[in-house]
């Protein structure tokens, strides 16, 4: 079981602002895990409008509403409540064991600084209160990180339309793409070619079938390429070795598209 420890340090709570919570780093500082956010006063996920998380001064966490966090986690099928938010580092899904589970935890020790900015909807309730915990383990020289990035594409006309993914150094070894339809429901097929080669092409039934055999749980208005569905990490798509990606989404609408990277990445990236 992971250790767990109040963040003291989460300033400027307030509705509208942008609250900071700074976490611990530098030498024989611990594993961090997880953070646990608990909400209270009236305040709920949905008054969360966004969460970024900064290393060493680098951009390496992009997250959306704590709504979308939760479903993230439902999608996951793990457990959350309507009064708490989970910035979760590890892959619990993970069936090769301890190493592949705690392969994206942040290893504070290996980082001068580390801070996450909350962006609080000026609609939150006065007394709201945010209650910030940390799960953790003894220190590691874990030498990667998950990262997640966000990007928006959008598409004026139905049919085929192609999205290019980040190669290079703007690449990584990508675990999912999250795909949010700002109309739900619109997306029909799905093919992925990396360079010549394609590398999945199937429908959303045959996807989202996929992923309930796998005990995942597909949430409405989302559609995710899930490269670890089987919890199995060497699954991962490399696409900083790659000279392109094209994913080729087919939809019978057009529409515009939040989409958000999640990588499993060398600390030494950021």
């Amino acid at each position: 079981m992971a250790f767990k420890q109040r963040l003291t340090n989460l300033q400027n709570v307030a509705p509208g602002n942008i609250a900071t919570l700074k976490v611990p780093t530098g030498a024989n500082a611990p594993t961090m895990e997880k953070i646990l956010f608990e909400l209270s006063g009236g305040m709920t996920p949905a008054h969360i409008e966004r969460i970024e998380g900064y290393a060493n001064g680098r951009r390496f966490l992009v997250e959306g509403a704590g709504t979308v966090i939760n479903a993230r986690r439902s999608y996951m099928g793990v457990f959350n409540a309507a009064g708490f938010i989970n910035l979760d580092f590890t892959e619990p899904n993970a069936r090769n064991g301890a190493v592949e589970q705690q392969l994206a935890t942040v290893p504070l020790a290996l980082l001068q600084d580390l801070r996450f900015d909350i962006k609080i909807a000026a609609g939150a309730p006065a007394p709201g209160r945010i209650d910030a915990q940390m799960h953790f383990r003894a220190p590691t020289q874990n030498p990667y990180i998950r990262k997640q990035l966000d990007t928006s594409q959008s598409f004026a006309a139905s049919g085929e339309q192609i999205m290019y993914l980040p190669i290079g150094g703007a690449g990584g070894r990508l675990k999912r793409v999250w795909i949010h339809e700002q109309t739900p429901g619109t997306i029909t097929d799905v093919e992925l070619r990396v360079g010549n080669i394609t590398a999945i092409e199937t429908n959303r039934a045959k996807l989202e079938h996929s992923q309930k055999e796998n005990g995942l749980t597909p949430q409405a208005g989302v559609v995710v390429v899930d490269f670890v569905e089987d919890g199995n990490l060497s699954g991962v798509l490399n696409t900083a070795t790659a000279a392109q990606v094209e994913l080729r989404l087919t939809s019978n609408a057009a529409n515009t598209y939040r989409v958000y990277y999640e990588y499993i990445d060398p600390i030494g990236n950021l």
